[in-house]
């Protein structure tokens, strides 16, 4: 059965004038599964010229935007008054009217190029936010089997109700047959806004609207288990090398996309606190903080990179040598480097859908994350040691705590953590919700 995936961002990147397959984040689970069906991805195409790219296993079909219809569905709708609603920040929601109008028609865009493609009993899945009128679209044009996967939280009614068009959008995503969210409590949130939006009768984990039943589970989302332990021999050289490069002291760690919902200022003041509790151990740790840029168009981005920049470059000036800022993208393999070569990872965002970071950290290194409790691993993950970012004198208790854990807590909870990553393995993920959806 060919399957036809929705996602904004496309799995391939070009090298040396040449397309390749770039197995990271969705794509890892799902090329696979698309080289083994046979199918298409549906994406973005950041050209315009509505390209399609063939490779051995996998069609990309990309689907061509203005650059007035981007900054509307992408920067304005999507990125705007979606992604701070549905992390609870409020004060972060900007809404403009004809952001509608661009997102709505950028989601039609990508229905009619997946149903062109699709043919008769195709399986379509569409993925995340930017896509939410996709399923109802797909439907309407004669689809049969259509999944959504949400990546991101899920808020409370009372939140949701804020957004003008939160019943459209609700009755979007029931076009589908199959919804998947990382938690029971997001699956469970999304049900009571379809019962109090769209009319929908809740039975257990489906909602029934329209004579049809959409099932609503919990399908939490891993990362690529066998390729990160493949992963992690071929990165072990570069790692001893950092790790000789901050000689006599204990690595943190910290891999971040610039965003407000990531806590990285938080993260700050916390290591900062720590030292000031503990000042002996001020020779004796250096916290690497690796940030990636990110929609820096959107003016609350380039607002949070001017405060980063500002906090980072005093810590590096109160504590020298116990503190590094990197400000840019890296590679795949020297990311999972600094992930090897570390004792703890500080993954504490202040809200997130899954976070894969402490799942991908915990397979390479022989560390331990400092998880928060609002991330949606935090659910899964046995072994990490939760906090509350908001708590900075609480995260830097965590951090002590991890540097001064004994050798058979440590092993304990390694063995913990290991055992639950193992079970979120993204490949199994992905057929799990295929078997669900056909």
């Amino acid at each position: 059965m060919k399957l036809v995936v929705l996602a904004n961002r496309e799995p391939v990147r070009r090298v040396e004038g040449r397309y390749q397959v770039a197995l990271g984040g969705l794509a890892a689970a799902l090329y696979p599964v698309l080289a083994r069906r046979g199918g298409v991805w549906v994406a973005w195409d950041p050209g315009g010229s509505g390209e399609r790219i063939e490779l051995k296993d996998l069609l990309v079909v990309r689907v061509p935007l203005s650059k007035r219809r981007v900054a509307g569905y992408y920067q304005g709708y999507a990125n705007q008054a979606l992604w701070p609603l549905m992390h609870l920040f409020l004060e972060r929601f900007v809404y403009k009217q004809g952001w509608w109008h661009d997102y709505r028609a950028a989601n039609r865009a990508f229905a009619e190029a997946a149903l062109r493609e699709g043919g008769e009993g195709a399986l379509y899945w569409v993925h995340d936010y930017h896509l939410s009128l996709a399923p109802a679209l797909l439907r309407e044009g004669g689809a049969r089997r259509v999944g959504l996967f949400w990546h991101v939280p899920w808020p409370p009614l009372e939140v949701l109700e804020v957004l003008p068009e939160a019943e459209a959008l609700v009755r979007g995503m029931l076009g589908a047959d199959l919804i998947g969210f990382h938690t029971e409590t997001y699956a469970d949130r999304f049900l009571e806004a379809a019962r109090a939006l769209a009319g929908a009768r809740v039975r257990e984990d489906a909602a029934v609207v329209g004579g049809r039943r959409v099932r609503v589970r919990a399908l939490p989302i891993g990362v690529d288990v066998p390729g990160l332990k493949e992963a992690r021999s071929r990165v072990l050289k570069r790692a001893e090398a950092i790790q000789k490069a901050y000689a006599g002291r204990r690595i943190l760690v910290g891999a971040d996309r610039l965003d407000y919902t990531k806590g990285i200022l938080e993260r700050i003041r916390a290591f900062r606190r720590f030292l000031e509790r503990w000042p002996e151990f001020k020779d004796r740790v250096v916290f690497l903080q690796l940030t990636a840029p990110s929609r820096e168009a959107v003016p609350a981005y380039r607002g949070l990179k001017s405060r980063l920049f500002r906090l980072a470059e005093a810590t590096e000036r109160r504590f020298p040598g116990a503190f590094v800022h990197h400000y840019g993208a890296l590679s795949r393999d020297e990311l999972l480097a600094h992930f090897a070569a570390a004792d703890l990872a500080l993954v504490t965002p202040l809200r997130d859908g899954m976070n894969l970071v402490a799942l991908e950290y915990g397979l390479v290194s022989e560390g331990l994350p400092v998880l928060s409790r609002f991330a949606g691993a935090a659910r899964y993950l046995k072994g990490a040691m939760l906090v509350n970012p908001y708590d900075e004198a609480g995260t830097a208790r965590a951090i002590h705590r991890g540097l001064t854990l004994s050798a058979a807590e440590r092993e304990r909870r390694r063995s913990e953590l290991l055992d639950s990553i193992e079970r979120l393995d993204v490949g199994a993920w992905a057929e799990a919700f295929l078997r669900e959806l056909s």
